[in-house]
């Protein structure tokens, strides 16, 4: 079976040396070790402070070189290359690159200069990148994956209070509100989880949360530990989530920091667009939210979510939110349309 590695994650040596395929020949150059297979090359380079990473969207290997290297690379026919960078906790996965300069000197290849297909954020070289290890949780323990998240999305952001959680109230939304313990910011300001929910609903649900706006309702049945959920003014009736509580609680988590954050954007893209956006992310494995597009879903990396909704055939409605400016550099070179974009920490 092929190994597959996503895009900035962060993995073993020998792991991204096997992404070469079996039978690769393992070699080290100056500070850089690689694996030459049929075709392909996998390069990791040196540390983070070196020279390899001088910009944000191409690495530079110094010489000397191993022959096969430089044979491969100088050839009509040039492998795919790999590349990583050797962190302190492993390889961060800088994804396909293009050896776009070969630099000799006195007749001997100096240096090689590889391009990236999709330019990396230089913070992301300075430190290992948020854990995606709740993403792994989200099917068989969302509530787990939701603590981890917003443990790890919300950091720096003080706790003000443990929220005591109510008596009678389901096991996913008592581990909300421990989580959010009274932050503002993970309760949400487009879509809203209230810190206490009520009763007295016509149907004898109970009212958890809003939208921003307060025209659209949340509503959870009164029994059951992990109840479905409902929406009230969506439609002329009660409209059902695809999801129950557990996992409707992290998917609209997810969502609203993709929608509240306070770097990031809203665009209306196209197909094409779309999957440009979110090629290397991963897609959260739940059933699309009926808010707020009829089909909305969520797409995460290392300190990002893309909230994608798709009400029309041929347009999505698209939120995006990062922890850290540099993460935006890749989508501000997407030429796309915003309706809204911020990134006042980014320097112009």
């Amino acid at each position: 079976m092929a190994v597959e590695i996503e895009l900035w994650a962060m993995v073993g040596e020998p792991e991204a040396l096997a992404l070469a395929g079996p039978g690769a020949t393992l070699l080290t150059g100056a500070g850089a070790a690689y694996a030459v297979g049929s075709d392909t090359l996998v390069v990791i380079g040196g540390g983070v402070s070196g020279e390899a990473h001088a910009a944000a969207e191409e690495m530079i290997l110094p010489g000397p070189f191993p022959e096969l290297i430089e044979e491969r690379l100088a050839g009509m026919l040039r492998p795919v290359v790999h590349a990583f960078a050797r962190m302190p906790d492993g390889c961060l996965a800088l994804g396909a690159a293009q050896a776009t300069e070969l630099s000799y000197r006195r007749g001997a290849l100096h240096d090689i200069r590889l391009r990236f297909e999709a330019p990396v954020p230089s913070d992301l070289l300075g430190r290992v990148p948020p854990g995606m290890d709740w993403l792994d949780l989200a099917v068989d323990d969302p509530v787990g994956a939701m603590e981890r998240f917003i443990a790890s999305w919300y950091a720096e952001i003080p706790e003000r209070r443990e929220t005591p959680a109510a008596a009678g109230l389901p096991t996913a939304l008592r581990a909300f509100h421990r989580a959010a313990a009274g932050r503002p910011e993970v309760y949400g300001l487009t879509s809203r989880i209230y810190p206490e929910p009520f009763a007295g609903h016509p149907e004898e649900l109970i009212t958890f949360g809003q939208d921003g706006d307060g025209v659209v309702t949340v509503l959870m049945e009164p029994d059951g530990d992990d109840p479905r959920v409902y929406y009230d003014g969506l439609s002329d009736r009660l409209l059902p989530e695809r999801e129950r509580l557990s996992r409707y609680l992290l998917h609209a988590t997810l969502a609203r920091a993709a929608m509240d954050s306070p770097l990031g954007g809203m665009a209306f893209v196209d197909r094409p667009q779309a999957r440009r956006v979110i090629a290397p992310l991963r897609r959260v494995p739940l059933q699309p939210m009926r808010w707020p597009s009829l089909f909305s879903r969520c797409y995460a990396g290392p300190g990002t979510v893309v909230l994608i909704g798709e009400d029309d055939a041929d347009w999505f409605e698209m939120y995006v939110g990062v922890r850290r400016p540099g993460l935006l550099r890749r989508l501000r070179k997407l030429g796309l349309d915003w309706e809204s974009f911020t990134d006042s920490a980014e320097p112009e």
